[in-house]
Formats: C-alpha cells, structure tokens, sequence
C-alpha cells in the first residue's frame, strides 16, 4: 500500500507500511479530516497515537506543527516500520515510540504526568478500548481533542467516555470517525 503525508513541512514524503492484516493505516480523506477539525490546535500541539501502525498519524501531526509525537504501537514488526519512518524523516527528536500494550502504555505516561493536546485512537477493528478511558482522563491537557476511529458498520453507539463530550460521528469509507473534546473544571 502507497502511504504519503499529505500537509505541512513533509508533504508528499511517503511513508513504509507494515505487511500483513494486523494494521491498517488510516486512509489520507479521514487523515485531512481530523487534521482539519483540529487545525488552529496543531502548533506546538502533543499529539498521541495510540494504536500506530505505520506512524502515519503522529508524523502527520508533526508535518503539520505538532511539537510532539508520542506513538504507541505493540507489534514488533509495525513497531520497526515506524522507527524506520521516524528516521528517513529525521524526526526522532520530536518523537517517542512506546513498543508496548496500550494499557502499560499509558500507564508509564501517567507516572511521567505527560498530557497531551491531541489524542488519536485506532485499535484493530472490534477491539473493545472502553477500558481505557479512565487510564488516558489524567493524559489529557485542557480542552484536548479526542478521535477514536472504528469500523462503520458497527451497531453499537460511539463510545461515552465519562468526562468527554462528543462533538461529533463521520463516515469515511468502512471508517467511522468519533470526535470528542476535553474541557478540564
């Protein structure tokens, strides 16, 4: 699969992709998508992404002004794929690359009392991530934003994390696109 950045300073770069079904890199249109929606929070933003897989979104967010990229990724092979993108892209100064489970994940970030501006979750399809919420709360700076991607032909509801409020629900493709906001008082 072709994969490009597609704004900011590394527009156009192309990125490597990991073989095999464990991941699917998020498409370019649901990418601008949420790039647009957070638009005039990208500079100088921390940006988390959780469930990697190529870095794409996290490399995006530096592209487009982010400070910072945390990216977390728990397969070993997609993992690499990423550390080989940060480096053809010289960004391993603005990145941290966290080869670990989610959970464990955000775990050590709490202990390091990070928060983030911009959080992008896309875990394998039908993969529940409810359980995550009350972890990634105490990550979030004031007035962050939240997307969480899914598979569009789910029947459930988008998830209701307690202390978030939903924005919003797109469709792109076999995406569906949840956006949350965070307002900390």
């Amino acid at each position: 699969m072709s994969l490009r950045l597609i704004g900011g300073l590394w527009k156009g770069r192309p990125l490597k992709t990991p073989k095999g079904p464990q991941t699917r890199p998020t498409q370019g249109m649901l990418r601008g998508a949420v790039f647009n929606i957070c638009q005039s929070q990208i500079e100088g933003a921390c940006f988390l992404d959780l469930f990697a897989g190529s870095g794409a979104m996290g490399l995006e967010a530096l592209s487009r002004g982010a400070s910072h990229a945390t990216l977390v990724e728990h397969d070993r092979e997609a993992a690499q794929c990423i550390r080989s993108n940060i480096e053809v892209l010289g960004a391993d100064k603005l990145t941290t690359l966290l080869t670990t489970d989610v959970a464990k994940a955000l775990a050590l970030l709490a202990k390091k009392e990070t928060r983030f501006d911009i959080i992008y979750i896309d875990p394998p399809y039908d993969t529940a991530i409810e359980s995550h919420f009350p972890a990634l709360l105490p990550l979030l700076a004031p007035r962050a934003w939240i997307f969480i991607e899914e598979r569009s032909k789910t029947k459930k509801s988008p998830p209701n994390p307690e202390g978030l409020v939903h924005k919003d629900s797109r469709r792109f493709g076999e995406a569906l696109l949840h956006q949350y906001h965070f307002v900390a008082g």
